[in-house]
């Protein structure tokens, strides 16, 4: 049976990987206003930046509509697809998921929903794994369960530099107001059952840097890792990032990219994410 993959934007998949592998990607909506914006399609990364700093009220995002995915779907089944598997952020963080199983019900071909419960390349990792084995001709029965057991191995942890806009989010309902920011204190959070949950602190971003890799060190051990490090327009500081995961995971693959309109909208400038997960 010939597989193809579709995910949505807020999976963070490199444009290199979209290509190489397939995979269709239906963006997010970010709206500035009255004025809103396909992610990555009609706002790029600098234009967002650009807005979000004049801005004088945060943007908010909408997810990809169910006529979005059946357009996608259709497209595939044009192509030649026999089967869809869509991968889609947290279902409990987002319409997303939603989005992709109502569509599947009006799908030329049978639609495989997968809920990563997991965001950026926690999730992203998931939708190249998956199209990697489309391409191998693994079938879709076990195709998803090679996927359920990379869900479970997946290991995440993120900072924020503020918490303002997670906050006004509403995504991490644990996270209170800004005496984190006022104490210096940088909360560490990790997606736990498909919501970002905090699990740790640190004083500091140094050593909240450190206290992330290390969790994901304490629960991988030495195996070999794909690794992913997703930031909010700082590049500099993300690869300086990289070298310091590099000395103590033994990473087999890596990703580093900007999160993007829609997941810096709600995570704000200058969030730092890892993602990793064993290779077996």
């Amino acid at each position: 049976m010939y597989i193809r993959v579709v995910t949505d934007s807020s999976t963070n998949v490199l444009d290199s990987y979209l290509q190489r592998l397939r995979i269709v990607e239906t963006p997010a909506i970010v709206n500035f206003g009255a004025e809103s914006f396909l992610n990555k399609v009609e706002l790029s990364v600098e234009e967002f930046y650009h807005r979000l700093a004049a801005a004088g009220k945060l943007p908010t995002t909408s997810q990809p509509t169910p006529r979005q995915f059946l357009d996608a779907y259709q497209h595939l089944a044009n192509e030649g697809a026999a089967e869809i598997v869509a991968v889609c952020v947290s279902g409990r963080m987002s319409g997303t998921l939603n989005s992709a199983i109502i569509a599947a019900q009006e799908a030329p071909v049978p639609v495989h929903t997968w809920d990563t419960e997991s965001a950026s390349l926690g999730a992203g990792w998931q939708a190249i794994a998956a199209a990697e084995m489309a391409q191998e001709g693994v079938g879709s029965a076990t195709l998803l369960e090679r996927l359920t057991a990379i869900r479970q191995r997946m290991q995440t942890a993120a900072t924020p530099a503020t918490l303002r806009n997670l906050v006004a989010s509403g995504r991490v309902p644990r996270l209170r107001g800004n005496i984190g920011d006022l104490l210096n204190v940088k909360p560490i959070l990790s997606m736990i059952n498909g919501m970002l949950e905090p699990v740790d602190q640190a004083r500091g971003r140094r050593q909240a840097l450190a206290r992330m890799v290390e969790r994901i060190a304490a629960a991988v051990g030495e195996r070999p890792v794909r690794v992913g490090i997703a930031h909010a327009n700082i590049a500099q500081e993300a690869a300086e990032f990289l070298a310091a995961v590099r000395a103590r995971l033994n990473a087999v693959d890596e990703i580093v990219t900007d999160i993007g309109p829609a997941l810096a909208a709600l995570a704000g400038p200058g969030i730092l994410i890892l993602a990793a997960y064993t290779v077996e």
